[in-house]
């Protein structure tokens, strides 16, 4: 008996390429969970996991207005989107999520991440491709999505046509393996949005329009913001000024720090950081995507001493002749 079934039940074959990966989400909840439940609605879950890919938008996609264009993308890449749903992440979610990457994560991206969430709704698609293909559906996607990092990113890949807002405005979040999607299914929806969702995906309507119709809700809910670093850069000193000039009851001491921090600032992002950590600190009331675009190019977000738990997608490893065995 292997020490990850002395926990939990034997991890199903065929859901993932990484011994790591089988040893963590074998003892997982969130994996758990939702693979028996999937058992339950499809009969077979793992076919489902390799037929499906998942999509996540988050708030800086809506806020970029930018899901016309992921979902053109989409069809142009040859996937049908058949279960979309709109849902809220908090804080539990973006650790839940990132949990076996955020080893690496400073504390700053920590924070970045759950006002990044906390902006507003997110939208997910439930995916089936439409050509057939040597991987399983998450993997292609995972792939073609492109990396977070934009200097990684390739010509066609979906974040390359989306723009470069840095590493952590990335608009969209896509399941690495079968695996990760059944355990981010976990994740984000409670049990009976989870049930809805899938029975959506194996009904196998293109869902396209519906899609849009959710996209515009969320825009009608959340306004358009630019998430340049330049512009949210002098949008942010005004907000800090007006609260300078207001009149308000900041200590002195915080006034002070304030006032010498934005004196500090200049040109180059990285010189925002130090006032930013302040407005977090002392708790100032200065919210919105502004402090979020300017930590996410002005602040530290990786410890690269460390290695993360988990890799991303290994198409070749999908490719082996063991592997394709299980398509």
């Amino acid at each position: 008996m292997s020490d990850a079934a002395a926990y939990g039940p034997p991890f199903p074959a065929g859901l993932t390429q990484d011994p790591q990966k089988q040893r963590y989400f074998g003892t997982d909840s969130y994996f758990l969970e939702a693979y028996e439940q999937l058992a339950a609605l499809t009969g077979d879950p793992v076919a489902f996991a390799h037929r499906h890919a998942l999509l996540l938008m988050k708030p800086d996609a809506v806020a970029s207005r930018s899901i016309e264009r992921i979902v053109g993308w989409l069809r142009d890449s040859g996937f049908r989107i058949v279960a979309a749903r709109r849902l809220r992440m908090g804080r539990g979610a973006v650790r839940a999520m990132w949990h076996y990457q955020l080893n690496r994560a400073t504390p700053q991206r920590c924070l970045l991440a759950d006002a990044l969430c906390g902006q507003g709704d997110s939208l997910v698609f439930l995916l089936r491709s439409g050509a057939h293909t040597d991987v399983p559906a998450t993997v292609a996607l995972s792939v073609r999505k492109g990396p977070a990092d934009p200097a990684r990113r390739r010509p066609g890949q979906l974040r390359t046509r989306l723009g470069d807002f840095g590493f952590l405005l990335n608009l969209v979040h896509a399941s690495d393996e079968p695996a990760d999607l059944v355990r981010e299914l976990g994740i984000l929806l409670e049990h009976a949005d989870r049930s809805d969702l899938c029975h959506q995906a194996l009904d196998g309507t293109d869902r396209y329009d519906e899609a849009l119709g959710l996209a515009h809700d969320l825009y009608a809910d959340c306004p358009p913001h630019d998430l340049r670093v330049g512009p949210a850069t002098a949008r942010l000193r005004q907000a800090v000024e007006r609260l300078l000039a207001d009149g308000s009851t900041l200590p002195h001491h915080v006034r002070a720090a304030l006032r010498h921090r934005l004196a500090g600032t200049t040109a180059e992002p990285v010189s925002w950081g130090p006032l930013i950590e302040l407005i977090w600190s002392a708790g100032l009331p200065v919210t919105g995507w502004d402090p979020i675009v300017v930590g996410n190019a002005a602040l530290p977000l990786s410890r690269p001493q460390y290695r993360q738990l988990l890799s991303g997608a290994d198409p070749q490893s999908w490719r082996s002749p063991v592997a394709a065995d299980a398509l």
